[in-house]
């Protein structure tokens, strides 16, 4: 390795290697050397880290690494505990300590950033980078503790795991792939921050796009503030420019990154001039050229100190002083990985929990557009604004990742923090990593901006009030269905691209108020009113199990999917009782290969089914097995009916029965309660209170299973016009495949249908072939034919994503490109922990369904073990004598219907379909939230 002795490395040194500095030092290293403007840096190499542990400790961490079994997490924790116990209580040898501590009492005064850099961070295939710890806005005095605590973490669990599966040397540093050295550097009072792309990651040119804020860019990267854009050629002109409100800005404080409000005149002013852009962009195109590839850079301006260091002072001002001359520093450079508009590394914690509670399956790009800008623009950012929630009125809300839709964790914080703390409950916690639910149950209420924003509510959008609500909804789902009436009788294949495209607008628009509304039904009321009556059952008469709970919120009136069961049952019942047509039915063993003609001839025997059959497709033909719109809908797919209807037919439970039952139990379940209550002290007041809220929490329960009936009905109608626009594209060869239309964005496929901006003006494709066209001189019928397989090769690339990660379910949680997952947690690898979702034991057979094409496949009385549950799949949960999902929580549809037909659930339980097999034999408690493998 490099020279023995050499513990601490200016950051300017010559001919570093990645071995002796690791791979986030060394991008700096080449920069700094270059003569870029980087902030005061030093390197405490990998020969420190490695002569402290050759010298002290090696022997004692290859006794702990021999006793690790690597398949056993207890036993992996417990051993890199222990390593990480006796790095942090050795002392450093005094060469080591001196040489170290006098780098850093030459360091200027100031913050200090103190960063890992492992050598293994930048191999190629290697996820190693985000795996260690780093630290932010550290005194000089405490430098020290943190590099030693930048070494223990190249001890912790995931990293330890990580090296040993990859085969890399946990010890052997002699590797070069193995060790850590840390980077301690100057943090930059920024009166700026932003990112520089010097290829436009929106069409793939050679533009440079330039994104800014005030203060420091955690503001951008948390979804804070929406930035400034600016986009340039490479000549300087500008070609584009969008000045974002900014109402607030991160300002290093005391040694702390302040959240601090923007003084009203510089919100809305841009927060870089004409000249600073131009010097952004020469640095910018200079470090592609020193790397040689398109680059995605970090960076921060600092003014010198001339009474402009507070906050207070500069937010704006000195970006538009041209007598001023900004400090522009480089903190990061690194290739553009993805171009895409959708960044990996965005530094946002996503979390894939919040989507399993409604947008849970895989999702296509179009139908990511069609739904995710609605949930953007007015669940969260018009609710937001309405109800005062200044600092998530403008936050990004979704990202697209590995075919899953994740959501910004930072957003539902913020939300949350609006929720009283009894309201915090697991169900809500489960949304955010284990280190982070108990800061965020903890965290202060700020109960007066909840009244604030119920008042707001109430002058601003008075149907978002909670007695007006569903009826709001009630009455906008009326005048709904009478547009989508006129739709049905309406040829689309007439149409003009003109008039195609102005229907799906029309339809559109008219399904905008459904967003409007659910915001509150679903978002506010339904999760307050229900978690408030679950806790007042614990507290007041100790429901731990939830039985009186699942008591009071099932058999209620006019479910639509619980109706939809009840139809489905009754089609059932009638097929049991006709022989004949039975006989014929149970004949076919792959009802799924049946076309619309060969149903209708089997149907047809009976006239009595037939009407029924019919009717229920009228009524429900609009609904699918899953939300997403690439999939066909019943009225398309009649054959999944019938298969439905044959697998009920083999059980001789009659759902209209049942569900005369429930609410029979409902009403003796709301006396009992009723009645205990009024026993206690302040019982009237008690008994009253519960009414009221009870009242309203069945209410949004119902609200929340029926607006998924009407919105099926708005993606029904989408979804055909949708498929019309991908026949069209299919016959003048843009496309191979009606159903490739689903695999481009929103602003790929409408310009083909906006007179305005015709296929030959398709900026997107256009511009990235810019080059090609311009070098080659093609001709117009070339130039079509070269677009028309860019845009192919895109779907292509799309549609082995989806369909890769289709049936795999992603980790929960990502950030920064690095995934992973809460701990699943064990006892005597028997007992696997969850969500009790319904209540209730059950023992039974495990059958594990990984697609709705085999259900077809379950035995009454079986325990479904599955992913997770649609509306659709709630037909068959009258065979079913357990639940088991991977995700949802107590207000999921699995978990909604599990407690109406009684049958034990528990939810969130990670890898479910992996631990658990079919003909197991497992134990589900739907109390206490638990699986057991039975011995």
């Amino acid at each position: 390795m490099a020279d023995k002795g050499k513990y601490g490395i200016d950051l300017k040194e010559k001919d570093l290697s990645i071995e002796k500095i690791g791979g986030k030092a060394l991008n700096l290293n080449k920069m700094s050397f270059a003569g870029f403007n980087i902030p005061p840096a030093f390197i405490v190499s990998v020969d420190a880290y490695d002569s402290f542990i050759k010298k002290e400790l090696e022997s004692k961490i290859s006794k702990i690494l021999n006793s690790i079994d690597f398949e056993k997490e207890e036993s992996l924790s417990y051993g890199c505990s222990s390593i990480r116990n006796i790095i942090k209580s050795e002392k450093l040898p005094s060469d080591l300590f001196l040489e170290i501590n006098n780098n850093i009492i030459n360091l200027p005064d100031g913050y200090y950033a103190v960063r890992s850099s492992a050598v293994a961070e930048d191999l190629e295939d290697a996820s190693f980078a985000g795996q260690l710890d780093s630290f932010l806005n550290i005194k000089k005095e405490n430098i020290l503790e943190k590099i030693i605590d930048c070494w223990t973490s190249y001890w912790n669990d995931r990293a330890v795991k990580y090296r040993h599966d990859s085969s890399i040397g946990h010890l052997d540093t002699e590797l070069t792939s193995a060790g850590i050295a840390v980077l301690v550097q100057k943090m930059v009072n920024a009166h700026v921050s932003g990112v520089t792309f010097t290829a436009n990651p929106v069409n793939e040119t050679n533009e440079v796009v330039i994104e800014s804020t005030w203060g420091l860019g955690e503001a951008i990267a948390s979804g804070i503030v929406s930035p400034d854009i600016f986009v340039l050629n490479r000549e300087g002109e500008l070609i584009e420019k969008t000045i974002k409100t900014k109402e607030k800005g991160y300002f290093l404080t005391n040694g702390k990154n302040t959240l601090t409000p923007i003084k009203e005149e510089y919100q809305e002013i841009s927060s870089l001039n004409n000249e600073i852009l131009k010097k952004i962009l020469g640095i910018s195109t200079e470090l592609e050229e020193f790397f040689g590839v398109p680059q995605d850079i970090e960076w921060a301006m600092e003014w010198e100190d001339k009474g402009l260091n507070n906050h207070e002072n500069n937010n704006g001002k000195t970006s538009n002083d041209k007598t001023n001359t900004p400090n522009i520093y480089i903190l990061q450079s690194r290739p553009v990985t993805t171009l895409t508009d959708d960044r990996e590394n965005d530094n946002i914690l996503w979390t894939r929990a919040y989507g399993d509670e409604y947008w849970a399956d895989a999702t296509t790009p179009l139908f990511y557009d069609v739904m995710g800008k609605m949930l953007t623009d007015y669940v969260n950012h018009e609710g937001a604004r309405i109800m005062g929630y200044k600092e998530i009125t403008d936050s990004k809300l979704l990202k697209l990742y590995k075919s899953r839709v994740y959501f910004n964790s930072w957003v539902l914080e913020k939300a949350f923090s609006y929720y009283p703390k009894f309201a915090r409950s697991k169900e809500l916690l489960n949304y955010f990593p284990l280190e982070d639910q108990g800061r965020i149950s903890e965290y202060p209420s700020i109960l007066h901006k909840t009244l604030l924003s119920q008042i707001l509510v109430a002058i601003r959008d008075p149907d978002g009030m909670m007695h007006r609500t569903d009826k709001a909804y009630r009455k906008w789902a009326q005048g709904f269905m009478e547009k989508c009436r006129a739709f049905d009788e309406t040829d689309l294949e007439e149409l003009s691209d003109a008039e195609l495209l102005s229907l799906y607008n029309d339809i559109e628009t008219a399904g905008i108020k459904h967003y409007q509304l659910i915001r509150y039904g679903m978002v506010s009321h339904s999760i307050a009113t229900n978690l408030m009556i679950k806790n007042w059952l614990v507290k007041w008469l100790d429901d731990n199990d939830g039985s009186l709970y699942a008591g009071l919120i099932s058999g209620l009136d006019d479910n639509k999917t619980v109706i939809m069961n009840i139809r489905f049952s009754d089609m059932a019942k009638i097929l049991r009782e006709t022989p004949e047509l039975s006989l014929k039915i149970n004949s076919i063993d792959d009802i799924s290969s049946l076309g619309e003609s060969e149903i209708n001839n089997i149907i047809s025997s009976n006239s009595h089914f037939m009407k029924e059959f019919d009717q229920f497709i009228n009524d429900y033909g609009h609904r699918s097995n899953t939300r997403e719109i690439l999939y066909p809908r019943w009225r398309e797919d009649k054959a999944y009916v019938l298969e439905v209807i044959k697998l009920l037919s083999s059980s001789d439970l009659d759902l209209r029965k049942k569900e005369l039952e429930s609410r029979e139990h409902r009403f003796k379940t709301e006396k009992e309660v009723l009645y205990r209550m009024k026993k206690q002290t302040g019982g009237f007041f008690k008994a009253k209170l519960f009414g009221v809220v009870l009242n309203l929490a069945q209410t949004y329960l119902t609200f929340r299973e029926n607006q998924r009936f009407y919105l099926d009905h708005l993606l029904f109608r989408q979804r055909l016009m949708l498929l019309e626009m991908g026949m069209r594209l299919t016959l003048q060869g843009i496309i191979d495949d009606g159903d490739d239309v689903f695999f481009l964005y929103e602003t790929e496929l409408f310009p083909f249908f906006d007179t305005k901006n015709s296929y030959t003006n398709h900026s997107a494709i256009e511009n990235s072939l810019k080059g090609k066209i311009n070098e080659t001189g093609l001709n117009e019928n070339t130039v079509s034919k070269l677009k028309d397989e860019e845009l192919k090769n895109k779907i292509l690339k799309r549609k082995k994503e989806f369909y890769k990660y289709k049936s795999s379910l992603p980790p929960k949680f990502i950030k920064n490109g690095i995934e992973f997952d809460d701990t699943v947690t064990e006892y005597n690898q028997n007992a696997i922990y969850g969500a009790a979702a319904s209540p209730g034991t059950f023992n039974g057979i495990a059958r594990v369904v990984e697609s709705i094409e085999e259900l077809s496949n379950l035995e009454d009385n079986e325990i479904l073990v599955t992913s997770n549950t649609d509306p659709a799949w709630t037909a068959v949960f009258s065979k079913v004598g357990g639940l088991v999902t991977e995700t949802g929580g107590i207000l999921s549809h699995g978990a909604v219907i599990s407690r109406e037909y009684r049958i034990p659930a528990v939810t969130a339980v990670k890898g479910a379909t992996k631990i658990f097999k079919t003909g197991e034999k497992l134990i589900v408690d739907g109390n206490e939230g638990v699986v057991y493998k039975k011995e």
